[in-house]
């Protein structure tokens, strides 16, 4: 698992380029996780990460996001 940031400056990155990120139809990020709709998967983080940020219990909505870029990214 990477090591991901989780400070103010790097959450607000994160959301910035989930919000203009040009995504695919679906994603399929493990055997397990297969994303049908990245638009309404994106926006439930980002609204979890502003209701809930700072709260580490929350922390999987940033990881989300991260672990999504770096499929688009082909990281």
């Amino acid at each position: 698992m990477a090591n991901y940031n989780y400070d103010e400056e790097s959450v607000k990155a994160i959301i910035k380029w989930a919000e203009t990120a040009q995504l695919p139809k679906e994603v399929i990020l493990s055997e397990a996780e297969r994303i049908t709709d990245p638009k309404i998967y994106v926006q439930t983080n980002i609204y979890d990460i502003k209701e809930h940020y700072p709260d580490p219990f929350f922390n999987p909505a940033i990881d989300r996001l991260y672990r999504l870029k770096e499929f688009v990214e082909g990281a």
